[in-house]
């Protein structure tokens, strides 16, 4: 009886170990799998409003956009009412031609629906050192930024569109901005698609675009990164051979320690604690990695810069953060300010993730203008 009840216990725990291990590939394939097709499906546009699918986005306050089906961005403001399953917000821009009725579109917070909103753009390849190019958008006047560039870099499962909300304060301030896609974001053909690594690979296709800039006449660069492109930002300003350059960091919500995020994630999906290690330990494997489909493994607990594990930059920062972020821990951006003199930190209250440019769209342009404009002491700019 005892040793059917060892047996018993010894398969039980074996069933347990793989359950575990199951969950722990399942939180790891989640984290890194390339984005989605966006939904799309029916709108009602009457007037100055417009009718949605009622979702966690589309109840969201703030301004965010509708994409067409044929390419074209519809701006929406704040919610009116909700009907059933159906949200009506206000129409603060459409495209021209477009009447009421029906159209097929999907929600996005992307609220700039090109660059050219923003100022002169140029649109741009960027060679990168692995083969091929990766496009980019070039905005601004070069006579006047005399040499001052910022670089928008875009977060995991996004597009240098959703970057693109940041451009309006960095042009205003009067630098160049160069609005980059990378490695496995949306706009590669889906057959080229590859998981994400974090930033760990994606960094250097964001440092090929820090040596076209500086090609371009760059003098002092500012990495305006959004989410992972945190992540990107601070590798590049660690190992770019062009680091010389990098004048400051505007961070808007960063990834700046995934132990918390992927605890974090773990915690929302009530899932066991001990899944968020077995996670990462599955991303840093050779045999994980592999099962993942990724080009290399991924160390992420090592993509920490809160704790004395990683000095920082050692440059100016200005991180932008709400203290409510459900995906990126607010904490770690208090975590790293506290530790690092030369870092600022502006704090929102906005819901959701990185939609601070969303929810309060004045106070997120002012606050990177201003600090952009006193960063070299030129505040009469």
């Amino acid at each position: 009886m005892i040793r059917s009840l060892a047996i018993g216990a010894g398969a039980t725990v074996a069933t347990v170990a793989l359950a575990h291990t199951a969950l722990a590939g399942y939180v790891a394939r989640r984290l890194i799998a390339p984005r989605a097709p966006k939904v799309f499906s029916p709108a009602f546009i009457e007037g100055d409003t417009v009718s949605v699918p009622a979702t966690a986005d589309s109840l969201q306050p703030g301004t965010y956009g509708l994409r067409l089906d044929d390419g074209s961005h519809l701006r929406v403001g704040e919610v009116v009412r909700t009907d059933g399953d159906r949200v009506v917000r206000t129409v603060l821009e459409r495209p021209s031609g477009l009447a009421d009725g029906e159209v097929i579109a999907a929600w996005t917070s992307q609220n700039i629906g090109a660059p050219e909103d923003v100022g002169p753009t140029r649109h741009v390849s960027i060679p990168l050192r692995r083969g091929g190019v990766a496009e980019a958008w070039e905005i601004g006047d070069e006579a006047t930024a005399d040499g001052r560039w910022t670089i928008h870099v875009h977060g995991l499962r996004s597009s240098r569109n959703g970057a693109l909300r940041s451009a309006p304060a960095t042009v205003d301030a009067g630098w160049m901005s160069l609005v980059v896609s990378y490695a496995g974001d949306e706009e590669c053909a889906p057959a080229d698609t590859l998981p994400s690594t974090l930033g760990t690979r994606e960094w250097r296709d964001v440092d090929d675009a820090i040596a076209y800039a500086v090609e371009r006449g760059a003098r002092e660069i500012v990495l305006v990164a959004w989410s992972m492109g945190g992540t990107i930002a601070m590798l590049a300003a660690e190992q770019s051979a062009h680091r010389d350059a990098l004048a400051g960091l505007v961070l808007v919500a960063p990834a700046l320690d995934w132990t918390r995020i992927v605890e974090n994630a773990v915690a929302s999906a009530h899932l066991p604690r001990t899944v968020a290690a077995a996670s990462m330990r599955v991303l840093g494997s050779p045999v994980g990695a592999r099962a993942l489909g990724l080009v290399e493994a991924v160390d992420a607990r090592a993509l920490t810069w809160v704790g004395p594990q990683r000095p920082g930059p050692g440059i100016p920062t200005l991180i932008v953060h709400s203290r409510v972020d459900p995906v990126v821990p607010f904490s770690g951006s208090v975590a790293y300010v506290e530790r690092h003199p030369d870092a600022e930190l502006l704090a929102f209250d906005a819901t959701g993730h990185c939609n601070e440019a969303n929810q309060e769209t004045e106070r997120f342009h002012d606050g990177i203008a201003g600090w952009l404009r006193n960063l070299r002491g030129d505040e009469g700019s």
